[in-house]
């Protein structure tokens, strides 16, 4: 600390400090001194020259890692493909042969058609009722047709007489079977030329070979450095040790391939292509065959009446003997079904036939390539590869200024602890936390200016405001 007047002044090396409106060599040496501008601090406001580092911006250069060099664009040579179409087989024709369609239907063939009749006895009865008993019955005051089949009345009844006669039922009807003889052919080959002969270009590239480039990434410069001995001082005003120190140019080595071996073309001939593919000629063409199949028959009985039954009504149960047979039981008005036999026979429904198809010629699609143009070589350059190299340069060199600093009057322990709570935060340990500004706690400043490119030499209001500390 540097004393002026009644006011305690902070500092952290740079002993050249001000306050108010006046300024002391905190050196207290005889020499006189040098006038220069000082800052318009107010009322115990605390200035302390301090040491701004130099700015740089970083840029990017191009670096040559490949030499510009050419190579050869081939054009091979071109090629048209189409189907060249060969005949394999001659036209000719196929017969099938369509079978007759045959159905099967199933009939009945009626013996005696359905009807009523009176029977005697019961429904089950087998003898029936006479026309005459009928009237009888009529005239007993029966109406016989409102009677319902299935009821039973009185009856006398004489048996009809009954004939079978040999009908002939068609089963199948007369057809013909189908068949056929295939087309013969004889085999045979034939040559096809599918790709003719052509020139094939072949490029042989550049060879290159490895070569070391030193690339410029930082130029010299020169910075201000503390001093380690009086010898060093700029001069006795400030009593500050400052050394103005060169820094050398760095360079990066990169490598850089240069042609060693030009590209060339070089050519080799291809040989024709073919193909040899089997083919069919016709000998004899499809033939069609027929075969009769004869009508099938089937004989059959059908019954036919020679004589009705005769039926006699007396008022008695009783009858002659031209009457027939006097069951003395119970008549009805029974439902006889009809009599059929169930049969199967087989019909035509479609008659057979032939049908003749045409059979086309026949080819295989073979694929051939022509030749359109032969193959050429046109010299194309190759540029050269460069690379992007990060370099800094400098855009301002370091100096001292005046920045306002903290001093006892508008500082206290609460803004120190503040301040070294604030530097642990940022990860630059101050020691302990105290609120008394220690040698640990202006290092750990120095350092925090140092990485965020902070003037150095004092608790800078700058610095207090980065670290986010307001007073």
């Amino acid at each position: 600390m540097a004393k002026l007047g009644n006011k305690r002044l902070i500092s952290t090396g740079v002993p050249m400090l001000v306050c108010g409106l006046f300024a002391v060599d905190a050196s207290a040496q005889s020499k006189p001194m040098v006038a220069e501008i000082l800052p318009p601090a107010k009322s115990g406001e605390c200035y302390a020259k301090v040491s701004v580092p130099a700015k740089y911006r970083t840029e990017m250069v191009d670096v040559l890692l490949k030499e510009p060099t050419e190579r050869y664009q081939i054009t091979p040579a071109k090629f048209e493909n189409r189907s060249k179409q060969v005949k394999t087989r001659e036209a000719s024709s196929t017969l099938k042969a369509i079978q007759p369609v045959l159905e099967v239907e199933k009939d009945k063939f009626l013996v005696a058609p359905a009807s009523t009749r009176w029977v005697r006895d019961s429904l089950k009865g087998k003898i029936p009722l006479s026309e005459g008993e009928k009237r009888d019955l009529s005239l007993a005051g029966v109406k016989i047709e409102e009677v319902p089949v299935g009821s039973c009345l009185y009856e006398h009844y004489r048996e009809a007489t009954i004939k079978k006669v040999p009908n002939q039922v068609l089963i199948s009807e007369a057809t013909e079977k189908l068949s056929t003889v295939p087309a013969k052919y004889r085999k045979g080959t034939e040559s096809v030329l599918v790709k003719p002969a052509y020139k094939r270009l072949i490029e042989v590239p550049a060879v290159f070979k490895k070569k070391q480039n030193r690339v410029l990434v930082e130029a010299a410069h020169s910075v201000w450095q503390k001093g380690e001995g009086p010898i060093m001082k700029i001069d006795n005003t400030t009593g500050e040790i400052m050394c103005r120190i060169d820094i050398p140019a760095k360079y990066e080595t990169v490598d850089v391939d240069i042609v060693g071996t030009a590209p060339l073309v070089t050519s080799v001939t291809e040989k024709a292509v073919y193909k040899t593919i089997n083919i069919e000629k016709l000998d004899a063409d499809a033939v069609e065959k027929r075969e009769p199949v004869a009508a099938q028959f089937k004989t059959m009985n059908k019954e036919q009446t020679q004589a009705p039954g005769a039926f006699t009504w007396t008022t008695s149960k009783k009858g002659s003997a031209a009457d027939g047979v006097h069951t003395g039981r119970v008549v009805c008005n029974q439902a006889i079904p009809a009599k059929e036999i169930a049969y199967e026979r087989t019909v035509v429904k479609t008659a057979g036939r032939f049908e003749r198809a045409k059979v086309e010629e026949t080819f295989e699609n073979v694929s051939v390539t022509e030749l359109v143009s032969d193959a050429r070589s046109v010299k194309i350059p190759v540029p050269g590869v460069n690379s992007k190299v990060e370099r800094r340069v400098k855009v301002e060199d370091s100096r001292f200024e005046w920045q306002a600093v903290l001093c006892e009057t508008n500082t206290n322990g609460d803004i120190i602890s503040r301040i070294q709570t604030a530097l642990k935060d940022e990860g630059f340990s101050p020691g302990t936390i105290d609120g008394v500004l220690g040698q640990s706690t202006l290092t750990a400043l120095e350092k925090y200016q140092q990485k965020n490119k902070l003037a150095e030499g004092g608790v800078t209001m700058e610095s207090i405001k980065a670290l986010g500390v307001e007073l």
